[in-house]
């Protein structure tokens, strides 16, 4: 414990001004999930508790804790009696007051897929609701994974969106193709619409207007009023080239596809960036209620560079404007900092440097009309080994390096840009790596574990590596409105002998965000950080 009051000292030492937030953390008790079971999710509120919810054969165990102590007080087995071998957990669905928990079952003498919901009241650990139908259709596609030893499921099937206001639920699916070949198969999708009690609003499902071959499903999103939207690339032609020839210029375009009740047919809408190339994008109701598109963009198309962000709206009327400037292009003296001599060379030799493997992670809109953009450089390296016997097998590393924050003002200028080093490298896919942005009117707040030595890390460094798996510092890096950057380590995993994944950590109360740490040795611990 000593360390744990260590760790809380070091937190309120994060900040010295009233402007600024501190943070603290609570461990609570060790906990082990039933052995062999899938774990399902680790969810909760402030008030009722939390619940640590995983499934066995046809057992659903429900484990809950105290909000205020993370003391494990129940833990409760309920027998699946109605679950057949195409039964399949899907999400768990948390709205804050209600929780549910939906799955999915394939009837194949039938030929119909038919969603559930389970109601779970948090308070008391129990089930209000069981096997209660939520949509049936026909054969769904979707990804098949192996589950057992020559055991393989169909999972993947259905896909879960909210509003910003968190009251409006979309699920959305793809029937099975009907067609083998791409250049001849239309998606049909489905788009069912809940509000926060699992209530259906609306529901349709639709053929889409382009061939698998032509058009790729980027995004779905959802808005407060409950209508759905789909962001896809669309393809010039069935070869799918990124660059036309002829034109140098982009050989796709992005549409905006939006669904509403009543209505049998989309309002499109086309996102046009000119002669400029869309690499990421995202399409997200904003808390002022604006479908907001944020993407990054190159002029070139050279490789997987990034020159800078666009941002743009879509209004009432399916129409896509360029919000405020449209374009922001990052500073290169910003995408300078805390690289080598050597690369420094090379970017200033380069014509027109793009930055390498950013992803848009979070867009933030202020009350006054301000936007802050947080990327990430993130990118996945595959190599292939040759075993003894000549058999050969590929391993992948994931990498989640540099952080990038960006502030718009609400004249739409670009008014800085920030770079926060790290670099982040494990086998495992995201693991503990990545982070967790916290803002409000006194800054932005990234979450995430580096390595102790890049805390005191000067701009002409290069920033050592923080391996996934071997504990670190869970250190808070603050930009605040005006760009001022502060770092500090809040608490440090390997004194506890713990792992924690700070992007996985969820917010119960206006200042509370659960998670939890898993124990080296095995089990779990909840861990609780607190805001103010």
């Amino acid at each position: 414990m000593r360390s744990f009051f260590l760790a809380c000292l070091c937190a309120a030492s994060l900040c010295t001004t009233a402007q600024s937030k501190k943070f603290t953390f609570k461990l609570g008790t060790e906990y082990e999930l039933p052995r062999k079971s899938d774990d399902l999710s680790f969810f909760g509120n402030d008030k009722d508790g939390i619940v640590n919810l995983t499934m066995k054969k046809k057992e659903l165990t429900i484990m809950r804790f105290d909000p205020k102590t993370l003391v494990q007080t129940e833990d409760k087995v309920i027998p699946l009696e109605e679950a057949t071998k195409n039964f399949n957990s899907e999400v768990v669905v948390d709205f804050g007051t209600n929780c549910y928990w939906l799955h999915s079952d394939w009837d194949k003498s039938e030929e119909r897929e038919t969603l559930y919901y389970d109601q779970i009241d948090v308070k008391s650990g129990k089930m209000l609701v069981t096997n209660k139908k939520v949509h049936e259709t026909s054969r769904l596609a979707g990804d098949m994974v192996q589950r057992g030893f020559y055991s393989y499921k169909l999972d993947n099937k259905y896909q879960f969106n909210f509003d910003a206001d968190r009251k409006h639920l979309l699920v959305t699916y793809r029937l099975f193709p009907e067609e083998k070949r791409d250049k001849k198969n239309y998606d049909k999708l489905g788009f069912q619409v809940y509000d926060d009690q699992m209530k259906k609003l609306w529901g349709g499902e639709f053929t889409m207007p382009y061939t698998e071959a032509v058009m790729d499903n980027s995004d779905f999103s959802i808005d407060s009023d409950g209508n759905a939207y789909l962001l896809a690339k669309v393809y010039n032609s069935d070869a799918r080239k990124e660059k036309d020839k002829e034109t140098g210029g982009p050989g796709y375009h992005y549409e905006v596809m939006k669904f509403s009740k009543g209505n049998k047919n989309p309002i499109v809408a086309t996102i046009s960036l000119d002669d400029y190339f869309i690499k990421a994008t995202v399409l997200i109701e904003s808390s002022t209620h604006e479908m907001l598109i944020a993407s990054t963009y190159s002029k070139k198309n050279r490789g997987n560079g990034t020159d800078g962000v666009f941002l743009a709206t879509l209004d009432g009327a399916g129409k896509v404007k360029k919000y405020k400037n449209g374009y922001y292009e990052f500073p290169l003296a910003e995408l300078q900092k805390f690289e080598s001599a050597r690369s420094k060379r090379r970017m200033e030799r380069k014509d027109d440097y793009e930055a390498p493997n950013m992803s848009v992670r979070n867009v933030e809109i202020e009350q006054d009309g301000s936007v802050f953009i947080a990327l990430e450089e993130y990118y996945v390296v595959a190599t292939t080994h040759t075993s003894s016997n000549g058999s050969s097998y590929t391993t992948y590393t994931y990498y989640y390096e540099d952080i990038v924050g960006c502030r718009i003002n609400v004249k739409g200028e670009f008014e800085w840009m920030r770079k926060i080093p790290k670099k982040q490298r494990g086998n495992a896919g995201r693991g503990g790596m990545s982070f967790k942005l916290v803002s409000d009117a006194s800054g932005y707040y990234m979450l995430y574990l580096d390595n102790l030595k890049n805390m005191e890390l000067a701009e002409d460094e290069v920033p050592k590596y923080h391996l996934d798996g071997y504990g670190g510092q869970v250190v808070v890096t603050r930009i605040s409105p005006k760009g001022e950057v502060s770092k500090e380590v809040v608490f440090d995993s390997r004194e506890e002998n713990l792992r924690i994944f700070p992007a996985s950590f969820s917010r119960i109360s206006g200042t509370h965000f659960i998670g939890r740490a898993s124990v080296k040795r095995g089990g779990y611990r909840p861990l609780l950080i607190t805001v103010n």
